[in-house]
């Protein structure tokens, strides 16, 4: 007799091979968060109390899915693929769920395909991004300001890249040459208003004077 409650369709899965596709193979902190059973469905169940009888997620091994589209589950089967050295994952599923898939995904460095992002989910990645950034600043040796927005900046330029342009050796032409430029504004001092575009040192000033 079939599982109602098995999650299906949302799917999270490796684009890559030769990549850890083991159940139970999970971060630490997430086997102490869960409840896990292999019972009930295809996989192992992840349930977040003991009495539920829906999975926040399964996990096949090679593929990990999801019923509904709750964040915190989405969250915690990318911090499974990246655990699994999953750098390009595939997503599937209701719009909802790809588009949750993606900006954890992105906002974790992975590689996303099976969705494309709109200006919004940009803004989304650019501000999840940061919050995650000011949330591993703590307790650690502080990042500058500046530094955490160019970092920022950069990840939506790779989102927006990886999204829109097809050749992976183009991808890697534009990317290499937005980080070297990047990189030369902020060592001349260049500052990033929340997280997007540089501005070098004197230009507004020097832009005012030709406007005048």
């Amino acid at each position: 007799m079939p599982d109602e409650t098995a999650p299906a369709a949302n799917t999270l899965s490796p684009g890559v091979r030769n990549r850890s596709v083991s159940p139970r193979d999970v971060p630490e902190h997430l086997e102490r968060r869960y409840y896990l059973d292999g019972r009930g469905g295809a996989g192992v169940g992840f349930y977040v109390d003991a009495q539920v009888k829906a999975p926040a997620f399964r996990d096949q091994g090679g593929k990990l899915a999801a019923a509904r589209n709750d964040p915190n589950a989405i969250r915690d089967m990318v911090a499974i693929a990246r655990h699994r050295g999953w750098t390009i994952v595939v997503v599937t599923g209701s719009q909802a769920f790809r588009r949750e898939a993606w900006i954890a995904s992105r906002a974790a460095g992975l590689e996303v395909r099976g969705y494309r992002p709109t200006e919004r989910d940009l803004q989304a990645l650019e501000r999840r991004s940061a919050q995650q950034e000011a949330r591993s600043r703590k307790g650690a040796e502080p990042t500058p300001p500046a530094r955490a927005r160019a970092d920022a900046s950069l990840r939506v330029v790779e989102a927006v890249v990886r999204s829109r342009i097809a050749e992976p050796a183009r991808q890697d032409e534009i990317l290499s040459a937005a980080r070297a430029r990047v990189a030369s504004w902020r060592e001349r001092g260049a500052r990033f208003d929340g997280g997007r575009a540089a501005s070098e040192p004197g230009r507004s000033g020097r832009q005012r004077d030709r406007n005048r």
